[in-house]
Parts: C-alpha cells; structure tokens; sequence
C-alpha cells in the first residue's frame, strides 16, 4: 500500500467520503463542579484538555462535510520549486480551504507539518488577509511520532490553527478497506507539551517608566481620576494588540506610582513567556528531569545542538563551543522591550514635540513580585492577557462562574471572600482576579499530573 495508492482511492470516493470515516465516541470532559471540592482538581492541563475535545468534535462533526475539488493539486509560482497538496477541499459550514496531506508511515508523516505549512503559505499569497481560520489542516498519518502529536497539539494551543488528524488502517493490500480513525489526543500528550511552559522564571517582565505629564497624574494625597485610569487603560488595550499580532503569550498593563513618591510615576509592565527558556526546559524534562528541578540547571547548561540535534551534520563543533542558546534566551526580552518602548513613544506624542523622561527595567516575574518598590506602591490598572493566558484567563473564569452559580463561593479555593462582580464582564480585565488566576496556574502540585507520573512509574 502506498501513499499515492491511499490518496487516489480517496479522491475516487470523494462523494462517499464520510464512509471512509470511523464514528468514535470522544472521552468525556473533566467536570470541576460536579461537587464542592471538585473546583479543587482544576488545572491547566486538564483545562486544554477539555478544550481540544471540545474543538475537535466541533471540527470532527464539521469535517464530515468535507467536499474534495483537488488532487495532488501542484502549487507553483513562476521560478519557485513545486509543492504538491495531496488533496483540496472545502468543508461545509466552515468558510475556508481543507489541506490534506498524507502519511502512511512513521518514517514519513515527520515532514507532514513543513509540507503543510508549505502549502499554507502558498494559499496566503494567492488569498491575501486570509485568516487562521480560514484554513483547516488535515493530516492523515499513523501518528505514530511524539513529534508529529505535539506538533499537532502545538499548531492548535498556540498557532490556534484548526487541524485535525486520522489514522489510516486497511486490510492486507486491499486499498477498498480503508478506513480513517479519528486522533485524540491524551491528558499526558498535553502535559508533554504544556509542563514546560507554565512556570514563573520563564515569564519575562520589562518595564517601562515616563515622567509626570499634566492631567496624566493626581496630585499628592489624591488617587487617579476615571478619566486618567481610562487613558491608561487604552496604553495597555494598544499594547496588547501588538503582542497579539505578534503572537507572544503573556500579558501587560499600565500602572501608576502614589504621587507622593519621588521617582517617575507612569509605567507600562510586559510580561511574556520566553520560548527560548521554555525549550530548554522541554529539553529537560524529555532527559528525565523533574520538572520541580528545572530551576537548579542554569541556561548556559544547555547549548542549541541539543536543542536542535540535526546541527550534528554540520555545525557540532560551532555549537558545542558557543553559547548560542543562552543568547537566545537573554536578549528575547527584546522582544517585549520594543513594545514597550514603541507604545509609550506612540502613546504620549503630542501636537507641541514635548518629549518625557524615561527609565527601564527587565527581570523574570516571580523577581518582579518581590519588589515593593516596583510592584506593590501605586495603583495598577487593567490587565491584558495575550494568546494562550488569555484562552485559559477566559476558560478558568467560565469555570468558576459555572462553579460559583451551582456551589456558591465559600468553598471556592480563590473567591471565597465573596468580592466577586456579577458578570464576567467586571471579571475579566481586573488585575487581583488575574494574579489569582496566576498563582492557580503557577501551582506546580496538579492532582492529574501526579497522577499520571504515578502510573508510569
């Protein structure tokens, strides 16, 4: 049975499509309010869980649709090598192009993401502005390479692309019974993606301060007006677009020091998770390391050809010999530092060419916490969440609601003083729900995780 065998077979039973498919049973989804103590067991990881599944059975029911018009469909411009997609189609009810690719073998679904993505990338230039939803990924493959699972898991927390992938299976060489499996990920295949990022050393903070600006700040012995809160708000709401767009995870706001103290009062906060950090942490945890003790090996103990062993090839000796990974990660807080900078140049431009005083800083945010003089003596303001903070902000916010409405709040592990808004609405920008919501997911004791090491074990 061969690739091309399994393509054409499929092509030829476009208008039987959905036969080739093999109706599961999706796993149910964790409850937290099932009892008073079950808001207890939430956790990041089983809060992804619960939202691929419920994405993919949006997606699988969807898919179903799928109406195929193309066959190893060549997509060429002039001068540029080929690229073929294995298979073209629309869904139904769903705006947008289908990619298939197809993979018979371990050995060969490893490339099934570059040719992907090759063909995505051909699409954004024939259909310019076209959106991430706009096309749906479909890998059919043996699933077989933890790579290839986590790349899956990957493109859909953090690309947020809809991609969805079958297992082929046939009997002997008889091409007429094949049929397609849906892939469902596993609690553990999230926490191998997931545990490596959810820590507060690998959150980087910069700071940026300007001068005291008239009507920007209250005077001594007085707090900010609505009207100067709002205006620092929308610094934060321009800030976070940006972040957005450029697809960092994190989260900023704007703050003001109490007048009464004697160094620059207006700042913007940035925090974003260093991916740079985040892979060597990976890198550890994949060597057997506890993810408890990720923080007793420093950054220069990792080097990029571990990272990226195919460097072997090449370029052993240049990176056994230099430190290019903790370059990476020390200067990636560039990253957020320009936003910084560029939203707060943006933000106080003004029709007379004045020109503020500012002051700098970057550290990790669990430093950042334990600095009064930063942190503690002044009034923050809104907090916007970016990327995939901003998913689980919003999901861990539903299900307290949800919880809060059925149990009340007094078993509540976060809100039992009862200070909470009425709608989500006065929920979701304030910064004490948000540093709440911070300390649940930075907790490194999660019932599930335990208990998945401890049936490996």
């Amino acid at each position: 049975m061969t690739e091309h065998e399994i393509q054409k077979h499929i092509w030829e039973s476009k208008e039987k499509w959905e036969e080739l498919i093999i109706d599961i049973e999706f796993p149910e989804k964790y409850s937290f309010d099932a009892d008073e103590d079950s808001i207890n067991n939430l956790s990041p990881d089983m809060l992804i869980y619960n939202e691929l599944i419920e994405r993919l059975e949006d997606l699988f029911s969807s898919i179903k649709g799928l109406r195929l018009f193309g066959c190893e469909v060549p997509l060429k411009k002039d001068g540029d090598s080929t690229i073929r997609a294995d298979l073209l189609g629309i869904i139904e009810g769903i705006s947008g192009i289908a990619l298939i690719e197809i993979k018979k073998s371990a050995q060969t679904e490893r490339q099934s993401y570059t040719e992907l993505l090759a063909y995505a990338a051909h699409l954004h230039s024939l259909f310019p502005t076209i959106s991430k939803d706009d096309i749906t990924y479909i890998l059919i493959s043996p699933m077989e390479e933890r790579i290839v699972r986590e790349a899956t898991i990957h493109s859909f927390l953090f690309d947020e692309k809809p991609v969805f992938a079958f297992i082929p299976s046939w009997t002997g060489d008889d091409i007429t019974t094949l049929k397609l499996t849906p892939w469902i990920p596993s609690v553990q295949d999230i926490i191998h993606v997931t545990q490596s990022v959810f820590s507060q050393k690998n959150f980087e903070v910069f700071k940026v301060t300007w001068d005291k600006i008239d009507d920007w700040n209250a005077e001594k012995g007085e707090n900010p007006t609505e009207y100067m809160i709002e205006r620092m708000n929308k610094i934060t709401s321009y800030a976070a677009q940006i972040m957005e767009s450029k697809g960092i995870h994190g989260f900023v706001y704007t703050s003001q020091a109490y007048p009464e103290l004697p160094f620059l009062p207006n700042s913007i906060v940035i925090a974003g998770i260093n991916p740079f950090k985040v892979a060597k942490d990976n890198f550890l945890i994949k060597e057997g390391i506890s993810p408890f003790k990720l923080g007793d090996i420093s950054d220069e103990a990792i080097n990029l050809l571990q990272i990226i062993p195919e460097l072997t090839n090449k370029a052993r000796e240049v990176n056994e010999e230099n430190e290019y990974l903790y370059d990476l990660i020390i200067t990636w807080s560039n990253t957020i530092s320009k936003i910084a900078f560029d939203s707060v140049e943006l933000m106080t431009t003004n029709d007379k060419n004045e020109r503020y005083e500012r002051d700098w800083g970057g550290m990790t945010w669990d430093q950042y916490q334990t600095i009064m003089l930063e942190d503690a003596l002044g009034f923050n303001f809104c907090v916007k969440p970016t990327g995939l903070l901003r998913k689980l902000f919003v999901d861990y916010t539903k299900e307290d609601y949800k919880y809060l409405s059925k149990h009340g709040y007094e078993n509540h592990p976060s809100l039992g003083h009862g200070d909470i808004p009425t709608f989500v609405v006065d929920y979701l920008n304030e910064q004490h729900y948000f540093r709440d919501f911070l300390l649940r997911l930075f907790d490194p004791f999660h019932e599930v995780r335990d208990e998945l090491e401890d049936e490996e074990e």
